[in-house]
């Protein structure tokens, strides 16, 4: 029996994995919103450390991160190198942006990751991913493991910014 996720635009062209994945995704993003909330511009370009993420890169790299990984298990492979020299490289260079401007990224990318959930099939699910050798033990090997990823990442995330709220508020 197939049970519906919570009513958050189940879509009966999903498989009940890339359809379940969904509200989950979406409170995801949610709680990344809520910690830059209200947060001046100031507070998205700080770090508390030396070599530490500032809520810009933080939310920006959720968001590519996400796209990457989604799309792995969705059946839009991308090779992790081209990720990592384009995607991630730029999220990590982000320039300052205010708390509206990310919340209004995080508004933008949902429509997206929902269209990539879409796409996905059973197949893409059990499908091997390869990676190269040095990265092969420490990634996802099935496109389903590539959707779990993709959330445990995006939550350790969202976890981080929300601290990096606190110790803003608190500093």
């Amino acid at each position: 029996m197939n049970r519906k996720p919570p009513s958050i635009g189940y879509d009966e062209r999903m498989t009940p994995t890339h359809a379940a994945l969904l509200p989950v995704l979406t409170n995801s993003l949610n709680m990344l919103r809520e910690a830059l909330d209200g947060l001046p511009d100031e507070a998205t370009a700080w770090t508390p450390a030396p070599n530490t993420n500032s809520l810009t890169v933080l939310t920006m790299h959720s968001l590519t991160s996400l796209r990457f990984f989604l799309g792995n298990g969705s059946g839009r492979v991308t090779e992790i190198s081209r990720y990592r020299a384009e995607d991630r490289a730029e999220a990590f260079a982000s320039k300052p942006e205010s708390a509206a401007s990310l919340i209004a990224h995080i508004d933008a990318a949902l429509p997206g990751y929902r269209a990539i959930l879409e796409g996905g099939t059973e197949a893409d699910l059990t499908a091997a991913i390869s990676w190269p050798p040095e990265d092969a033990p420490n990634l996802p090997a099935t496109g389903a493991g590539c959707l779990f990823h993709a959330i445990g990442h995006c939550r350790e995330h969202v976890g981080q910014a929300m601290l990096m709220r606190d110790l803003w508020l608190n500093r």
